[in-house]
């Protein structure tokens, strides 16, 4: 197919540009507050490498909560200044935003779906523009915002992913992005129900090479977070701050006492059955190369399984949106009444808009504006936790779908898909 002309391409990179400027100067500037601690810890060890670091016992400002390897990690920062480390990392997050912009058009181009306004903004103008709404949204803008480790975790992730399985399995990467931060390790989960041994292994095997240069490198450390910070899930925040969007904070947003036997009933119940559907879906849709589905879904899981997840966290969210539009509702729901498409639909849209203005900033709003979010009454929390409630409602509907019609639907959709996602698997 020839290539058009595209007239108004430049409108989206100017756009894209003033997106970018706009958040990264403020990152660069005011904030950076979380990347601040990732140069703390690797600044630590820089200067403090074979002595007592005080890694877990920093005095003010936010504490380290990352396992040892991370700090490790961080060492490549600390050993910058911490402005020109945030820069680094500003740049990080914002070739991470670029490349999932891309996958996301890859993604749905490959199934026949173009965007609004491709015609005249062609293929890089596109992207571009995409780019930009991915980066003003709730998640993305605070990470850069924040400048925090979340684009380095999905590089991670997505990279063994979606990579050819060569003479290095896969799990590799995730298992080292498990050592940076636990949280990916549920990544495990596709690789599991793809039956790939190997994958798993390594995975377990990478990870625990991470514990282990902890302990042999910076022992006491080691042992401080092992055995002791791991074990306390509020070191990082309140559970109950508006912000947490995982299926415990949203539990606990209505109200219900951290330790009553009904809000441990919904949480593990809830988690359970998500755990549970995911898996199966990500089994079925594996017989379908619909790999983006299955990240997506393995993300959201991975968000609602953690204690906190903060809104930040979900920067999975854009990949997630084109995997239900182009295979939720150009596969799955096909077969579904139009009533149950607009009803879906209407709540991944409420969802959507919830989760790109952000908890936190809803939160704000319905609270009046009043500086404090730590203890808040109902109406803000609650009023936060709808877009992330939707979210989790609309994944439960997309998996009971796959797990019901898996029968129906899969034969007419490996003959007519428009194209494999293996296409978007690195080189």
């Amino acid at each position: 197919m020839p290539k058009t002309r595209a007239p108004f391409a430049w409108v989206g990179f100017v756009f894209l540009a003033v997106v970018v400027w706009l958040i990264s100067f403020d990152s660069l500037t005011r904030g950076g507050i979380d990347f601040s601690v990732y140069w703390r810890g690797g600044h630590t060890l820089v200067h403090g490498w074979g002595s007592v670091t005080d890694l877990y016992t920093f005095q003010g400002g936010l504490p380290f909560t990352y396992p040892p390897f991370a700090a490790m990690i961080f060492m490549i920062f600390g050993i910058f200044p911490e402005k020109i480390g945030a820069l680094l990392m500003v740049l990080l997050i914002l070739g991470m935003a670029w490349w999932v912009s891309k996958l996301v058009y890859d993604y749905a181009h490959q199934r026949g779906k173009t965007f609004p306004l491709e015609k005249y903004l062609g293929h890089s103008g596109t992207i571009a523009t995409i780019m930009g709404v991915i980066v003003a949204s709730g998640p993305w803008w605070s990470t850069l915002g924040l400048t925090q480790i979340n684009a380095l975790i999905m590089l991670l992730v997505l990279a063994d992913l979606l990579r050819p399985a060569t003479r290095v399995p896969r799990g590799v990467l995730i298992g080292v992005a498990g050592g940076i931060k636990l949280t990916p390790l549920a990544f495990g989960l596709i690789l599991l129900m793809r039956k790939d041994v190997k994958g798993v292994i390594t995975l377990g095997l990478s990870f625990a090479a991470t514990i282990a240069l902890g302990f042999i490198l910076i022992p006491t450390e080691a042992r401080q977070f092992w055995f002791d910070a791991l074990s306390d899930p509020a070191r990082v925040g309140n559970l109950n701050y508006p912000d947490n969007i995982s299926i415990k904070g949203n539990v606990l947003h209505t109200g219900l006492p951290e330790h009553s036997p009904l809000a441990s009933l919904l949480v593990y119940g809830l988690i359970l059955i998500l755990l549970v559907g995911v898996a199966i879906a990500i089994a079925v849709m594996n017989r379908s190369d619909m790999l983006m589905s299955q990240i997506s879904l393995n993300a959201l899981l991975m968000i609602a399984m953690s204690p906190i997840s903060w809104s930040h966290h979900n920067t999975w969210l854009p990949l997630f949106l084109v995997a239900l539009w182009v295979d939720g509702f150009g596969t799955h729901f096909v077969g579904r009444g139009r009533g149950f498409r607009i009803t879906v639909a209407v709540l991944a849209w409420i969802a959507t808009l919830g989760l790109y203005i952000s908890p936190m900033r809803i939160a704000k709003m319905l609270n009046f504006g009043r500086a404090s979010l730590d203890f808040l009454s109902p109406l803000p929390l609650i009023g936060s936790a709808i877009p992330a409630t939707l979210m989790y409602l609309v994944a439960f509907i997309w998996v009971a779908v796959i797990i019901v019609d898996r029968h129906i639907w899969l034969p007419v959709a490996a003959k007519t898909r428009v194209a494999s996602v293996k296409a978007d698997r690195i080189p």
